[in-house]
């Protein structure tokens, strides 16, 4: 039921009022403008019938005080009054009061009218909540419920415009088309979506996350502290890792991430964007699975201060990891990973000096080996790999019949008399067969 209050100093016509209308709405009465106040500060009514002649006062006391009170906006008045004076209705109208009865009441008049402007109240709001509704939308991302773009410019241009501190965070889901050729659209959706989440959760109230397009997304975040943007950056790579070891579609897929700060690196949104657009860029460029903060100094050299950060990522991603932790022998990879970490080994070799090897065996199959026994063959030699060599080597997986290893500080000598015997070895011992089948290529690795 609605809720209807009458002020009106004449208690007959309260009782009639109350009588007439009380049947189809919950009535309260009130005997003056204090009395009406009183009322809705306890409790807003959906509609006010307000007598606008009352000792001492009149209707337009009475909506100057509902105005001052903030009521008048929210609840509609009709005005009550023994005249019919159209001068009066237009100055009331003027006021913003939705209609008038006149005294003496005629109760289906009274009831038609009182339902007229309360129906036309709620299709006021109705419609209200769907322009709201269509505005929030419009705002959104439809797949991610992300923030979207236009929000971006719109919320971030406003606080530049306030000389706002922030940080513009763009993000990009690497090896997209891979993931989406490999799993189906259905999961590359589902990728998308768990990147949305990942964002949305990390931030918090500390900024917005929205999604730019595609596999593009952006985090503003509301301070241009460098270690507490840094932080941030690399607890999404510890996420982002955690959930790619349950979510299968996403092992081979993974985040490169450009930064730019405001107002060092921008005062406006597309100065922002362009900035960490080339951080992204050089991110990428060396070799995914990275992040990197925009400088005006971007050159060759700035791989230098990739690598730093990079290390930082690296140490807190195989921390994250259990399996990794307590793995013994060689760290076994996909050949993706496996690319990223020669690249890196191949940069620090460039700068360090160390010694690193490029290794490949390969299994040579006769007619000794089945073509249906090569899968099981293979996995003898990779058991006799990865118990042979120490925790700090990279290996992975190259094709049916080869296996590619990364060794560092290791000698041509100690590979050759050593690490080559002890593998051989222990494949005969897995396999019953001769290590002699295990042909090794080496290489040093140079950038």
């Amino acid at each position: 039921m609605s809720k209807v209050y009458i002020c009106d100093d004449d208690k007959l016509v309260l009782m009639m009022v109350e009588r007439i209308l009380g049947r189809e709405h919950s009535v309260k009465t009130s005997k003056s403008i204090e009395e009406l106040i009183k009322l809705v500060a306890e409790e807003k009514p959906d509609l006010i019938l307000l007598d606008f002649q009352m000792p001492g006062t009149n209707g337009f006391e009475g909506i100057k005080r509902l105005k001052e009170e903030n009521y008048f906006s929210d609840v509609p008045v009709i005005m009550v009054t023994g005249e019919r004076d159209s001068a009066l209705e237009i100055d009331c109208l003027n006021e913003g009061v939705e209609d008038f009865v006149h005294k003496p009441f005629v109760p289906d008049v009274l009831l038609t009218r009182v339902q007229m402007v309360l129906d036309r109240k709620a299709n006021q709001k109705d419609m209200q909540a769907k322009m709201e509704e269509v505005i929030d939308k419009s705002f959104h991302d439809s797949m991610t419920g992300l923030f979207n773009r236009d929000y971006a410019i719109e919320t971030i241009g406003n606080r530049l415009l306030e000389s706002d501190k922030g940080a513009f965070i763009m993000i990009d889901l690497d090896n997209f088309k891979y993931l989406n050729d490999a799993y189906g659209h259905v999961k590359g959706d589902d990728a998308i979506r768990a990147v949305a989440g990942i964002l949305e959760t990390a931030i918090g109230g500390r900024g917005f996350a929205f999604r730019l397009g595609g596999d593009e997304f952006g985090v503003y975040m509301y301070t241009s502290d460098h270690a507490i943007v840094e932080t941030f950056v690399i607890d999404l790579f510890g996420e982002y890792n955690r959930q790619a070891v349950e979510k299968d579609y996403l092992v081979n897929s993974s985040l490169s991430i450009g930064i730019a700060l405001t107002p060092e690196d921008g005062e406006t949104y597309d100065d922002l964007y362009a900035a960490a657009d080339k951080a992204l860029y050089c991110a990428k460029r060396n070799g995914k699975n990275g992040y990197c903060f925009y400088s005006v100094n971007f050159t060759d050299s700035s791989d230098n201060r990739i690598e730093v950060v990079n290390i930082r990522q690296l140490q807190k991603l195989i921390e994250d990891r259990k399996e990794i932790r307590e793995q013994s022998g060689v760290y076994k990879v996909d050949y993706r990973e496996f690319q990223r970490i020669y690249n890196y080994i191949g940069r620090c070799v460039e700068r360090t000096h160390q010694k690193a090897k490029l290794v490949m065996v390969t299994l040579d199959v006769d007619e000794t080996i089945p073509a249906d026994s090569v899968e099981s063959e293979m996995q003898k030699v990779e058991k006799a790999i990865v118990s042979s060599l120490r925790r700090n080597d990279v290996g992975t997986r190259y094709s049916a019949t080869q296996f590619l290893l990364v060794l560092i500080d290791v000698d041509f000598n100690c590979l050759e008399n050593v690490i080559e015997s002890r593998i051989m070895d222990n494949y005969s011992e897995l396999s019953g067969r001769s290590g002699s089948i295990l042909r090794f290529e080496i290489l040093d690795i140079k950038q």
